[in-house]
């Protein structure tokens, strides 16, 4: 998981600089950024540099489904076609090439049906593709291919079984990989979660410890913006932009000096 240490550790420094704002800037800090992580783990939170938000726990779940989707096609397919069990190689005489059917979003090409001639076992057949395909449309009639066939049902035949077994393999891992892919995000989400909400109690725990009449609310939400920010930034800018929105976050139990010491005025002087 060194994804989640990434971003733990990024959100242990990122909290590091307010402990010594004072507690009610820690406080604060630590309440925003466990809600951030909360949020970040359960819906993912949008980009602030417009790029495309991040999966919550609950994205991976359509992952997971995908990816279960991609990995039973190749056998939904394999059976329907019987592709599976077509093992045997014979070799076929074209009998004929249907005319080529373009579809709609086609804007070139198109498919064609074919029939072809093969003996198996001194038994002679001659058979129509079950479906249509683009490369049929190049072949022409009197021409021999290689075509497999189930030994089981001779009848049943393909052509090009080899390309359409690796198409359906690369299905098939594809579905893999996002599955597995979901399965690590989603416990990447869940220790974010977990995590969010220890520093969430915790800051909650420190601000009712605070004088009465303490408001967190706007430097919670300022907080959250920059932790967000951040979160984005990995790399060369995660210690500018760290540093630069630290330091313009000011700590609701500090007064500047002037308010505390104010300077003597003009009457003063005169006197």
């Amino acid at each position: 998981m060194k994804l989640f240490s990434n971003l733990k550790q990024h959100a242990v420094n990122f909290l590091e600089p307010y402990k010594t704002k004072g507690p009610a800037a820690y406080a604060a800090a630590e309440q925003a950024i466990g809600a951030v992580l909360i949020a970040d783990g359960f819906f993912g939170i949008e980009n602030p540099f417009g790029a495309k938000k991040r999966p919550g726990i609950f994205g991976t779940f359509s992952g997971m489904i995908l990816g279960i989707v991609f990995m039973l096609v190749p056998g939904f397919i394999g059976n329907m076609t019987n592709i599976n069990n077509m093992t045997a190689t014979v070799p076929a005489i074209v009998v004929s090439v249907g005319d080529m059917v373009r579809s709609s979003s086609s804007k070139g090409g198109g498919t064609c049906t074919l029939a072809v001639r093969y003996t198996v076992d001194g038994q002679e057949y001659t058979k129509q593709s079950s479906m249509s395909a683009s490369n049929y449309c190049s072949l022409s009639a009197g021409q021999t291919i290689a075509i497999n066939y189930d030994p089981n049902n001779p009848g049943s035949w393909a052509y090009g079984a080899k390309t359409i077994g690796t198409f359906l393999s690369i299905f098939f891992w594809a579905g893999v990989l996002a599955l597995i892919s979901s399965i690590v995000t989603f416990f990447i989400r869940l220790f974010s979660i977990i995590f969010g909400w220890k520093l969430l109690r915790d800051g909650r725990k420190n601000a009712a410890a605070l004088p009465s009449g303490t408001n967190l609310g706007t430097i919670i939400n300022e907080i959250k913006q920059n932790f967000v920010s951040s979160v984005f930034a990995f790399g060369g800018a995660q210690n500018t932009i760290t540093s630069m929105l630290t330091q313009n976050t000011p700590s609701p139990t500090t007064q500047k000096p002037t308010d505390q010491y104010p300077g003597p005025n003009k009457t003063d002087n005169a006197m």
